[in-house]
């Protein structure tokens, strides 16, 4: 089960889905698919339409408006515990900037015995290319901040290719998630670490995204700075059991 969030990335999603596919395939995975689209002006969720009519393991969240990255795969993850089959969820960008191929080494990292697996590109063996300075900088600066402020354990903390098993997707579920853009992927690792929940980080190269524009702005480093605060101070809450069980009866 692969999660991508999109928002204008059309010359991507087209090329990235049919990747997927073979590689998976090829390596002997069955697949489901699912993008969660913020009403993409430039067509995303159409072109994923058009390929939903040949391929019903590609599935379509189609929200609002452009709401951020970390509601999009809340809403996707309990969209599919709700509607679907799956043991491993692997959720990753629709730009490149994390490589296809490398869904099958986080998925047999699970499959090994870890609850998380993380693309990392903070220990040996990872890193990134062709991607400008500023960008590291920022990477580096809110690791470090996080680091500093929630001592989690991971050294990449702020990645977004990840793969989690159906339990960890469940218990993540079990908890009220308030970050609504990148900080999202930091507030994932709080309430991972306070479950006591394997996490094992895999190297990967991070790559510059092949089309379209990078959609981090400086709104939103101040905002996740300010989230992150935030958690240091309050924690992460959990949700009320009965909200925490609903996909378990749909399913």
């Amino acid at each position: 089960m692969v999660v991508i969030p999109t928002y204008n990335e059309l010359n991507n999603i087209t090329k990235l889905i049919p990747d997927i596919r073979r590689i998976l395939t090829n390596s002997s995975y069955s697949y489901q698919i699912l993008i969660v689209d913020d009403n993409s002006p430039d067509g995303t969720a159409k072109a994923v339409s058009e390929i939903q009519r040949s391929d019903k393991r590609v599935h379509l969240l189609k929200r609002p408006g452009k709401m951020g990255l970390g509601s999009a795969y809340v809403e996707g993850f309990a969209w599919a515990l709700s509607n679907l089959r799956f043991d491993v969820l692997v959720q990753m960008d629709a730009d490149f900037s994390h490589p296809p191929q490398d869904i099958v080494r986080l998925v047999a990292a699970v499959e090994e015995g870890s609850d998380v697996a993380l693309a990392s590109r903070y220990v040996e063996g990872g890193g990134s290319s062709r991607w400008p300075w500023h960008r590291r900088l920022i990477s580096k600066g809110a690791n470090f901040l996080a680091h500093l402020l929630l001592g989690i354990s991971v050294r990449d903390i702020t990645g977004g290719f990840r793969a989690m098993n159906r339990r960890a997707v469940e218990k993540l579920m079990s908890y009220s998630l308030n970050s609504r853009g990148y900080s999202y992927q930091v507030e994932c690792l709080v309430v991972f670490e306070k479950l006591g929940l394997k996490i094992v980080e895999v190297p990967f190269t991070f790559e510059s995204r092949r089309a379209g524009k990078a959609k981090l702005s400086i709104r939103e480093v101040f905002r996740f700075a300010r989230s992150i605060i935030r958690m240091s101070l309050k924690g992460v809450a959990r949700k009320d059991a009965q909200a925490t069980k609903k996909w378990e009866r749909q399913i």
